[in-house]
């Protein structure tokens, strides 16, 4: 947003609680609508070349240790999509940003509570880590402050819950020694009461996402407990990396996944946007994808109005809004129905969904007009202000 926003000349300030872009566990699947966006931005070859991602062959699917799908790009041939390392990513964008008079950032500075009179926000205050106070003012304010954010509280945002099937603990592997246990994009494994979710970082280890249907080991504090418990699971070409590489020092999360979405988006001169507007699941990793799509639509009814100094009212944030809900609703509805078969269904259904029905919805096109949706989104979204 910031990006789009100071290239067509309007000044930015971004606060950002961190004091960088550094983050331990975050989705970096990046689907074919969003590599095309970027692409027009002419942003992918320096991606590429300075190694802020890489190209995501397939995604790979397992059941029972067996292979029951192989997700390519829309046409069979060309990649899934790519392998977006948001940690260098936004880090170059910021770098690049800071060259600009019009962009201020405040790292290592939290959003702690509006200021406002009437119908309008005026200003934010901000505090930094030794608790000290300013107040930034500004003319319309853009929170993408991700799952959970307490900004909704602060404005009294109300959200409707969307019913998701499980939680997950991320765990970051050393890369193994066996290259073939890499995935060249994404895996999954899955046998009914456990889930395992596998992508490669920028570091060239294994980011693993691990979810069960008992999740109170997911929550154990007795670290052996918890690494027994992954060694009788994990598919067993990963148990010696799990032996050997998963240790007390090794980096991991719990995450309480989420699903929701504001009952509105905006509220005086304030919008949400990505996971602060609607949290999105792992399932089909769209949580970026979405947000993504979402600033470059804010940003094409925005940067006109900004541009001629003309007030940006509710009815531009009810279009915004307006233009993105199909695509939200239709993605947190698959994730729903999608997610219950990979871990909140009886095992029995798993199992046919998986070994039986979806070979069956490959032969008759079904899987591949989903999978084109997933990929390409449902909305027709275009950049209208490039720079």
């Amino acid at each position: 947003m910031a990006w789009l926003l100071v290239k067509n000349g309007i000044r930015v300030a971004i606060i950002e609680r961190h004091p960088d872009f550094s983050r331990e566990f975050r989705g970096e699947g990046i689907q074919a609508s969003v590599v095309k966006h970027l692409d027009e931005l002419g942003l992918m070859d320096q991606i590429l070349k300075k190694g802020m991602g890489i190209r995501a062959e397939a995604a790979r699917v397992f059941f029972d240790n067996k292979p029951v799908a192989v997700l390519k790009g829309i046409d069979g041939n060309t990649d899934f999509g790519l392998i977006l390392h948001q940690e260098k990513f936004l880090a170059h964008l910021h770098e690049k940003l800071s060259e600009s008079p019009l962009y201020t950032s405040y790292l290592g500075h939290n959003a702690t509570q509006f200021d406002g009179k009437d119908e309008k926000i005026v200003s934010v205050r901000i505090a930094d880590k030794q608790k000290k106070e300013q107040s930034i003012s500004a003319d319309v304010f853009f929170i993408t402050t991700g799952r959970g954010t307490a900004l909704r509280k602060k404005l009294g945002m109300k959200s409707f819950k969307v019913a998701t099937h499980w939680n997950i603990l991320w765990i970051l592997l050393p890369e193994p020694e066996q290259k073939e246990l890499l995935p060249k994009g994404f895996r999954a494994y899955l046998n009914g009461d456990s889930l395992f979710i596998m992508y490669t970082n920028s570091e060239g280890m294994i980011q693993l996402a691990w979810g069960r249907r008992d999740e109170n080991v997911l929550k154990q504090r007795d670290f052996d407990q918890r690494k027994s418990a992954l060694l009788s699971e994990i598919p067993r070409q990963y148990k010696t990396l799990i032996e050997r590489g998963y240790t007390q020092a090794s980096r991991s999360q719990f995450l309480k996944v989420e699903c929701d979405r504001l009952h509105q988006w905006h509220k005086k001169n304030v919008l949400f946007l990505g996971d602060a507007a609607h949290t999105m699941t792992p399932v089909a990793g769209q949580g970026i994808n979405l947000a993504m799509r979402d600033s470059i639509v804010a940003a094409n009814h925005c940067i006109p109005l900004l541009q001629n100094n003309h007030p940006i009212d509710q009815i531009v944030f009810h279009n915004i809004e307006k233009e993105r809900i199909k695509e939200v609703k239709m993605m947190q509805k698959f994730q729903q129905k999608f997610g219950y078969f990979m871990l909140g269904a009886p095992k029995w259904q798993s199992k046919i969904f998986f070994l039986i029905l979806l070979p069956v919805l490959k032969k008759v096109g079904i899987q591949k007009r989903m999978l084109r949706k997933i990929q390409t989104g449902v909305s027709d979204v275009r950049f209208e202000h490039k720079s």
